[in-house]
């Protein structure tokens, strides 16, 4: 980055491409789309120049992308399902994994590049009331739990740093059909150990500063920055955000801290804002990112609840990322969603036995076989192992032999095997 400037501008769009648009663009670099491809173009930007203008920017975020990593950044993507609606009734008639592409990340970049550099001017610029997200490192007790079971179960995970666990998640396990589905549980699990410190290093990110700047229209964090990049300026917008040159005013309540989602905020009284107000308005941010995230996993739920009353039965490979003393969780890859499995609600389920070696956990399920003439069937079922085919309909339990079935009552939410 040669020069940076902070200052109010106005956009004009020469187009509003859609992350589809931006996708064939990259995919395809010698392929100019036609005008009816694309939304209405300015006329003095002809398509060519916006084409080559989507290529170049590209090419920055593969490079800035590639240095965030080699300096040590950690990305932990999990599965997001998305669903097709209906026109007319707005019910789900389909469902996918959203695929993360090229264009996104393009747009990524800047974002984050834009989010860093105002994150260090608002900081320069009023030190105690500069208000930052922040990713603390993981809890060391449980990174060291990971540690001990990934070494048990023979993957050799490097956990010293967040480059250093990234490389390895991406490195290390393997290359066959089930490879990202154990990357999905590897991630769930290095998900959890993130804590809660009065740090503003953002962990995941490997900078020393971050914020949210980029997202003003649907997040009110950002609109706070937003005032606090013009008060820096020096513009008098007037009310409580308003410049306030007197740094002569002591406030015993300069820090206060609030999360946000993994992260935390710091806010002081800087401008013309008393440090309960903004701590109450931080924290306020806090508690909607927390209950907005929980609102769209229950909302995935409803909806593909729906659709498999609608459409079931639907059929997938799971993997268990969890093992308790009475149940078992599963990932179902074809859909990216998580489950719990109850060894009490399995038809056909003659007794269970669970052990513990380490951090390793088994549980063995001894199903009734369908020949009274043959013995009872055991099967084992290990965290990180594969739990067969999961089965999502409405209605009907299925006995299950070799391979299980999983069954959801889409009405109740129940899992039954």
């Amino acid at each position: 980055i040669l020069s940076e400037w902070f200052g109010r501008s106005v956009i004009r769009s020469c187009v509003k491409l859609s992350y589809d648009h931006a996708q064939s663009m990259i995919d395809a670099p010698d392929r100019l789309l036609s005008a009816e491809e694309l939304p209405p173009c300015a006329p003095q930007h002809p398509i060519d120049e916006i084409h080559q203008a989507v290529l170049n920017l590209h090419r920055i975020a593969v490079s800035l992308r590639e240095q965030r990593f080699q300096g040590g950044a950690l990305r932990l993507d999990q599965m997001k399902l998305s669903f097709t609606l209906d026109a007319e009734s707005g019910m789900p008639q389909g469902c996918y994994i959203y695929q993360y592409r090229d264009s996104n990340k393009l747009v990524e970049e800047f974002m984050l590049l834009a989010n860093m550099a105002v994150a260090h001017h608002i900081y320069h610029r009023f030190p105690q009331q500069a208000l930052l997200r922040r990713h603390p490192p993981p809890q060391t007790k449980m990174v060291d739990d990971l540690a001990e079971f990934c070494d048990q179960i023979g993957l050799n995970l490097d956990f010293s740093s967040a480059g250093a666990l990234h490389r390895t998640l991406n490195e290390t396990l393997g290359t066959d059909q089930y490879s990202s589905a154990r990357k999905e549980v590897l991630t769930n699990m290095c998900s959890r150990p993130m804590q809660d410190e009065t740090l503003f290093r953002h962990y995941a990110l490997n900078v020393p500063l971050y914020t949210h700047f980029t997202s003003p229209i649907r997040r009110y964090a950002d609109v706070i920055v937003h005032r606090l990049l013009a008060a820096s300026l020096g513009e008098r917008s007037g009310g409580a955000w308003q410049y306030d040159d007197d740094d002569d005013d002591d406030d015993d309540d300069d820090d206060t801290l609030g999360a946000l989602q993994q992260t935390e905020c710091s806010c002081g009284s800087g401008v013309k804002l008393s440090g309960e107000e903004v701590q109450k308005q931080a924290s306020h941010c806090n508690d909607r990112k927390t209950a907005s995230k929980r609102v769209q996993e229950l909302s995935a739920e409803l909806f593909f609840a729906a659709f498999v009353k609608e459409c079931g039965p639907l059929d997938s490979e799971a993997m268990v990322m969890g093992v308790l003393d009475q149940a078992f969780d599963v990932l179902v890859l074809r859909y990216g969603i998580q489950k719990r499995v109850y060894c009490s609600a399995l038809q056909g389920l003659e007794n269970f036995h669970y052990r513990k070696v380490g951090k390793k956990s088994e549980i063995t399920l001894i199903w009734a076989a369908e020949d009274p003439e043959q013995g009872s069937i055991r099967q084992s079922r290990a965290l990180y192992g594969r739990a067969g085919l999961y089965t999502a309909e409405q209605g009907s339990i299925r006995q299950v032999k070799l391979v299980s079935l999983c069954t959801m009552n889409p009405e109740q939410g129940s899992i039954r095997q």
